[in-house]
């Protein structure tokens, strides 16, 4: 966005969307831990009181999840993008 660049932007912001709406629920530390795992940085396992995700509702993360990875964008090298002066709504 700073660099003027909005349709790429705007791209980026919806692919990531799904997966943002994670942290939105209650289980958020499972959903992300499941994400490690995925990514294989981590393990899905928690500590009381907190249970391990089973059947359906896993089933569905795993879906976004799985779609996000699957549709990954290629990022630009964002560290030398040139910032624009005066952009609207940044």
């Amino acid at each position: 966005m700073k660099a003027g660049r909005y349709k790429e932007a705007l791209k980026i912001y919806q692919w990531f969307l799904p997966v943002l709406e994670l942290d939105l629920h209650s289980k958020l530390v499972q959903y992300i831990k499941l994400a490690a795992t995925k990514t294989g940085i981590g393990t899905e396992y928690v500590r009381a009181p907190r249970m391990m995700l089973k059947g359906a509702e896993r089933d569905s993360i795993l879906e976004v999840i799985d779609e996000a990875i699957r549709t990954r964008p290629l990022l630009p090298d964002y560290l030398q993008l040139k910032v624009l002066e005066n952009v609207e709504g940044v």
